[in-house]
């Protein structure tokens, strides 16, 4: 394909593992999740940064997230099941997962971000349109590491697309690193997810 002769043209070790990797990122490219959906900027006080109390907040999450497609004119029950399962907010409602969120005064949530706890993978990573541009993704990624209670040397971990800039900048400013394959996807004319990761302890 002309992706994987691009990443020849790089030089790039294409191992098996690392060829299959490649092509589920593709494949996940067309899933249209919008996470990491955000805007880069400075911190503001307009928001609350804390993990969410499923019990209490679930609802305002979903209507967070349902916000990505009702701005689009998109009925949920229509969309993909990724994407629907995004909108429904399911992964945090499982055991070994919270969900740290930007919450106005009024209560609104304006943005969110989920961890594994066990795996220590970040995604959902998303700020409403209207919210972004104010720092509030960059603080979430940081309220998502004070939330790790072990303190352990460990790696935490995230994809982001390929051509998502303002969300690649910000994980790399936060210390987070492509390894491998994935540090050439960034520089390419194509949209792939890109796995990166930040050592931890």
């Amino acid at each position: 394909s002309t992706a994987l002769q691009y990443l020849h043209s790089l030089n790039a070790t294409m191992t098996p593992s690392n060829t299959l990797l490649l092509l589920l990122s593709i494949v996940a490219a067309f899933l249209s999740v919008p996470c990491s959906s955000f805007g880069s900027g400075t911190a503001t006080s307009a928001a609350t940064i804390r993990v969410a109390d499923i019990s209490k907040d679930l609802s305002a999450i979903q209507e967070c997230r349902r916000s990505a497609y009702a701005n689009e004119g998109k009925d949920v029950s229509m969309l993909l099941s990724a994407a629907k399962s995004f909108c429904n907010a399911d992964q945090i409602q499982k055991p070994g997962y919270i969900c740290v969120i930007a919450q106005a005064k009024d209560g609104t949530v304006l943005g969110t971000a989920d961890l594994n706890t066990r795996a220590k993978i970040v995604n959902n990573v998303y700020v409403r349109e209207e919210a972004r541009k104010q720092g509030l993704a960059q603080l979430m990624m940081e309220a998502v590491e004070d939330s790790l209670s072990d303190k352990l040397p460990t790696t935490l971990k995230l994809t982001v697309q390929s051509k998502n800039i303002p969300a690649i900048s910000l994980y790399k400013k936060l210390g987070f690193e492509a390894p491998g394959v994935y540090g050439f996807l960034d520089a390419t004319p194509f949209d792939f997810l890109i796995e990166m990761e930040k050592k931890l302890g």
